[in-house]
């Protein structure tokens, strides 16, 4: 059992008081909340009520007695509120109830907040409607000051977000869509939900690139029990991304192409596939040559600073090139076997070695 002291300790650091802040909620000295954390002194009888009440437990977790009281009365009001006879207004009775005795726990307020959510979402007058999404963003907003929690802060920026974003507050949707990182799907995903946004579309868009590129490379490296099964898949995964870039601007995932040609390639090669194969070989050289012919400079992939790292590493004192890679992989890949005296596949041959393309060569930095 711990310490009564060592309870007011923990329980100010988790309300990110000073000592001389609660003291002053108090009407006490901070050197008498020094010596009950220190326990040298304890407080008085009459304190006690006072301090659980502002701390938002229990009087037996103030005193060490249990500390899973609250945690059982959390766990029992989402069970009533999960029944089915429950309404969203005694939901919001109960937690309001569970959130005048604990104050401070986040996620007593996160569940209050949400059921504020739920009542907003009905037929009802707007002055109604727009109190319960104040109510619900006072609450979340409490949540991002006070919580270290990942998963809860994560939660509640979503549905900070959603709540901003029924009031028309753009201001503090942006600000709220911010907090998903400037790299991240996170963010992307919450500016392309801002009703009105005028950007709104060019972040649908960004979506869009970031899931179907996703999905290509999940799709890749996903196990198959038969080719079939992973051909098709794969063809589904060019399908994804020529619907997001149906304008043929897809510099930054040109890479992703290659990658697929080239499995595919391998795929309808094994299979005697040789329409397939020739097929996806010309795509393949089309994507390099786009590639190959991209202007060097600081924006080759604009979107992807990755890449452009590795492109631009001048360690290395030669980066093979897109019409190397495609010649070493017609040279030396076994599943070519049965076509590769074929006088169709010597004249592709020849035509990528007369590829147009420029040869990334730079000199070691001195």
């Amino acid at each position: 059992m711990t310490s009564i002291g060592q309870n007011i300790r923990r329980l100010r650091k988790q309300a990110k008081w000073t000592q001389e802040e609660l003291a002053s909620h108090l009407n006490i000295s901070s050197q008498a909340v020094s010596k009950w954390e220190m326990e040298i002194t304890a407080p008085d009888l009459s304190q006690i009520i006072p301090l659980a009440s502002l701390f938002g437990v229990s009087t037996d977790v103030l005193l060490g007695i249990t500390q899973d009281g609250m945690e059982k009365e959390i766990a029992e009001t989402k069970r009533i509120c999960n029944l089915p006879e429950t309404t969203n207004e005694q939901a919001l009775t109960l937690w309001s109830d569970l959130y005048k005795c604990y104050p401070h726990n986040n996620h007593i307020s996160f569940e209050l907040a949400t059921v504020h959510e739920y009542l907003a979402s009905g037929d009802q007058p707007k002055e109604i409607f727009e109190q319960h999404y104040r109510d619900a963003a006072e609450l979340y907003e409490k949540i991002l000051d006070n919580s270290t929690e990942n998963e809860l802060r994560s939660k509640t920026v979503c549905s900070l977000h959603h709540v901003y974003n029924r009031l028309h507050d753009l201001t503090n949707v942006l600000r709220i869509s911010n907090m998903g990182g400037d790299w991240g799907t996170l963010k992307a995903e919450m500016l392309s939900k801002i009703d009105g946004y005028e950007d709104k579309t060019h972040w649908c868009q960004k979506i869009f690139r970031y899931y179907g590129e996703g999905a290509a490379w999940a799709i890749m490296g996903m196990d198959f029990t038969d080719d079939r099964t992973r051909i098709y898949a794969y063809e589904t995964a060019l399908k994804i991304l020529d619907l997001v870039y149906y304008d043929g601007n897809h510099a930054w995932v040109s890479y992703v192409y290659i990658a697929l040609y080239c499995d595919l390639a391998k795929l309808y090669a094994k299979t005697e596939q040789e329409n397939a194969l020739f097929t996806c070989l010309e795509k393949w050289y089309d994507e390099a040559v786009f590639e190959d012919n991209l202007s060097i400079g600081e924006y080759r992939y604009p979107e992807n600073i990755f890449l452009n790292q590795i492109i631009y590493n001048h360690d290395l004192a030669f980066t093979h090139n897109n019409r190397d890679r495609l010649l070493d992989w017609l040279d030396s890949n076994p599943a070519c076997d049965n076509v590769r005296c074929t006088e169709k596949f010597q004249a592709f041959i020849e035509k990528v070695r007369v590829m147009p393309g420029i040869e990334y060569r730079w000199k070691l930095d001195d």
